[in-house]
């Protein structure tokens, strides 16, 4: 009986093989081809006399794709396609576009959201110190820049998710401003 109860505790308890990982993570997230997600992201600043909080959706679509949509408390769409940022404010009326590649800062940061997404290790581990805690149905990803220009402007980049999905990203600024983006699958 004894033999009997052992057995059953090894096949119920954890395999090493079954632990969670970076490469894990990747993986998973690497399965998702496009998404489409509400947000709220809260901006605390220095020269904000209250936080600014933004209402809106996030699109994503293989390979590089990002879509920022402000619904509120302004009217603004980013779009990041390739190598090309084309933000329009349409409450300002005002449209301008840019390459990511002529700012260094801009493009790491930028490349810390499409590497995540795309489950793109390599591409991550090239511009931050990657981190990971916890489980596949919760776990933080901790990104410290490598470069110095960005490291100047970013002391640390946290994204949580549950499995596939993010749903925190927390930017915290060496200046001391931060902001915290809460992703959801619910409507605006």
């Amino acid at each position: 009986m004894r033999f009997i109860v052992l057995i059953a505790a090894f096949l119920a308890a954890p395999t090493r093989a079954a632990e969670f990982d970076l490469a894990a993570l990747m993986e998973m997230l690497a399965q998702v081809p496009a998404a489409k997600n509400s947000f709220t992201e809260t901006r605390h600043s220095a020269v904000l006399s209250a936080p600014l909080v933004l209402k809106g959706t996030l699109v994503y679509a293989r390979p590089d794709r990002l879509e920022k949509n402000v619904l509120s408390p302004y009217d603004e769409r980013t779009v990041i396609a390739d190598n090309s940022v084309t933000i329009d404010n349409r409450t300002l009326k005002q449209k301008r576009s840019f390459a990511l590649a002529s700012s260094a800062a801009i493009s790491a940061l930028v490349e810390s959201m499409r590497a995540t997404l795309a489950g793109d290790r390599a591409a991550l581990e090239r511009h931050y110190r990657v981190e990971l805690e916890g489980r596949a149905d919760a776990w933080i990803l901790n990104l410290v820049p490598r470069e110095q220009k960005l490291a100047s402007l970013v002391r640390r980049i946290q994204i949580a998710g549950v499995r596939e999905r993010l749903n925190r990203i927390e930017v915290e600024e060496v200046a001391g401003d931060r902001s915290v983006m809460l992703i959801s699958t619910d409507p605006p």
